[in-house]
């Protein structure tokens, strides 16, 4: 079903508005009976029946709204001639009907006849009423019902034109929303594909890293396999050293291809539920990251990370820097990993926590698995109060915007491409936190694992 047709139907509001005026119309119609108020000369079923039938045609006022008014004008008519109409609630229904040719009508060529044919009926059948009263003039004078006729015309014309006028007016802000809806409707779709593709170039360029990672493994496999060849009848010794490290190498860049091709061929869904509810505000995130890879020439490291931390004080924010436990070797793809997720948050940081925050990021060597934590604080609501109008607006609207994920998408499916987790939220103090958790290598695991019997003996 279109929107045209469903906006179309006969609600259970118009069923209810259609009761309430019928019954309203037969309660004046025995009320106007019992009292000397205004005259119906016709029998109270007969005034009863033309209340109900002249309210009926409002159910369709929407899907043939000129058809519905025409209806309502005729039985007006002929029950006013036979003096079986009350007219209290009988104006408000005609009212109705006019005014719903001018809001329901899509043609409004049609509209415009139409309402232009029965104002020109209505106005004829009031100069015939005033017609027959003027023939039974009775006491009035003529200046009195000359002043009583202007009156009712006055009226009549106010009643009409505030339908017509009305009607037209509903009718535009009907098309305005109409208008409106659709624009929204153009620019969420247009977010969504903007999305998508932000999306897409996000995993192309986790996947181009990647791949210079596994061409670094790849060189030094080869490097290693000369110097096996080469040393193999004068030192075997070096030359088991050098296939102990081939062989480490290439497990290790089996592992990160394999990475490859998940990044590369997981294009549709998200690498998580809670990645769904980010995709609306990744677009922006991307581009940010992008902008900032785009500064640092070649892959990043670990030991790059002095750097990007004094880049992020000079946004007027306190970074605090902690190492936790021995650091451990890793290849450089892990390394390049926990950097962009530590430069993400960071640059995330000085977008929505503002100058004068506190941002700490601890790096925790585990025995399993190498933990990063980046959080924040925001800017007290004192600070706030007591700044200038443009900081307050500025806080105001980074607020507003904070909690939508931004950037989370390409960091949880990093850390999610080598086996890692990620997760982010609020703090319960305030803030931001980031937490990825990212396991070690093979050859770190099998060094470490070694180790341990070494030092339970020791």
């Amino acid at each position: 079903m279109t929107e045209n047709e469903s906006s179309t139907r006969t609600t259970r509001g118009d069923v209810y508005i259609v009761v309430a005026l019928a019954v309203s119309s037969v309660l004046f119609a025995v009320l106007y009976s019992a009292s000397s108020i205004q005259v119906l000369e016709a029998p109270l079923w007969a005034c009863t029946l033309a209340s109900v039938l002249l309210t009926v045609p409002l159910l369709y006022r929407r899907r043939y709204p000129s058809q519905s008014a025409f209806v309502i004008c005729l039985v007006y008519s002929v029950a006013l001639v036979n003096s079986a109409m009350e007219i209290g609630v009988s104006q408000i229904i005609l009212f109705l009907g006019i005014y719903s040719i001018g809001s329901w009508q899509r043609s409004r060529r049609v509209a415009f006849w139409s309402r232009l044919l029965l104002c020109i009926g209505m106005a004829v059948l009031f100069t015939v009423s005033l017609t027959v009263q003027f023939r039974t003039l009775g006491d009035f004078t003529v200046l009195q019902f000359a002043a009583s006729g202007g009156v009712s015309f006055l009226t009549n014309v106010a009643f009409f034109g505030g339908a017509w006028v009305f009607g037209n007016r509903a009718w535009r802000q009907r098309r305005l929303m109409a208008e409106l809806r659709a624009a929204n409707d153009e620019v969420r779709e247009q977010e969504q594909q903007l999305t998508r593709q932000a999306l897409d170039l996000e995993r192309v360029r986790i996947a181009r890293e990647l791949h210079d990672g596994v061409a670094h493994h790849i060189a030094g496999v080869g490097i290693h396999a000369a110097a096996a060849r080469r040393s193999l009848e004068k030192n075997p010794d070096k030359a088991k050293e050098s296939l102990r490290v081939i062989e480490s190498s290439t497990r290790e860049t089996v592992d990160e291809l394999r990475a490859l091709v998940y990044t590369l061929r997981d294009t549709d869904s998200a690498t998580d539920s809670a990645a769904t509810a980010d995709e609306t505000a990744a677009a922006g995130d991307c581009t940010v990251d992008s902008a900032a890879a785009a500064s640092t020439k070649g892959n990043p490291s670990l030991g790059d990370l002095p750097e990007l931390i004094e880049s992020a004080r000079r946004f007027d924010q306190t970074v605090q820097f902690t190492t936790i436990g021995e650091p451990r070797p890793l290849t450089p793809i892990t390394e390049m990993s926990i950097y962009r997720v530590i430069q993400e948050s960071l640059t995330n940081c000085s977008r929505y926590a503002g100058s004068g925050a506190e941002v700490d990021v601890r790096l925790r060597y585990g025995s399993t698995e190498l933990e990063v934590e980046i959080s924040d604080s925001r800017p007290s609501r004192g600070s706030v109060t007591s700044g200038s109008t443009e900081t307050r607006a500025e806080v105001k609207g980074l607020a507003k915007s904070e909690g939508l994920g931004l950037g989370i998408v390409g960091m949880r499916e990093r850390m999610t491409a080598l086996g890692g987790n990620l997760e982010a939220g609020p703090k319960s103090r305030g803030g931001w936190i980031v937490r990825a958790r990212i396991p070690y290598p093979r050859s770190t695991a099998d060094h470490l694992s070694s180790d341990t019997p070494a030092k339970a003996a020791t």
